[in-house]
């Protein structure tokens, strides 16, 4: 699976399901050094995943490429 690659680890969770900007800031740092960030966005995508930073994105800015 992508996410034994992903450079997320259990440990950050709480980092990547907060809205304080700084920890937004922190888990999108994190996304953008991953080497499957763009498997992990189609996953929060095709699974309609509603809350968290999946592949450098929040929960709105999924919802707007998906509108778009």
């Amino acid at each position: 699976m992508f996410q034994d690659k992903a450079l997320c680890t259990p440990a950050d969770e709480a980092l990547f399901f907060s809205e304080l900007p700084s920890k937004v800031a922190k888990a999108k740092a994190i996304c953008n050094r991953c080497p499957v960030q763009s498997k992990c966005l189609t996953f929060a995508v095709q699974e309609n995943i509603e809350f968290g930073i999946f592949g450098g994105y929040t929960p709105s800015e999924r919802k707007a490429l998906i509108n778009v």
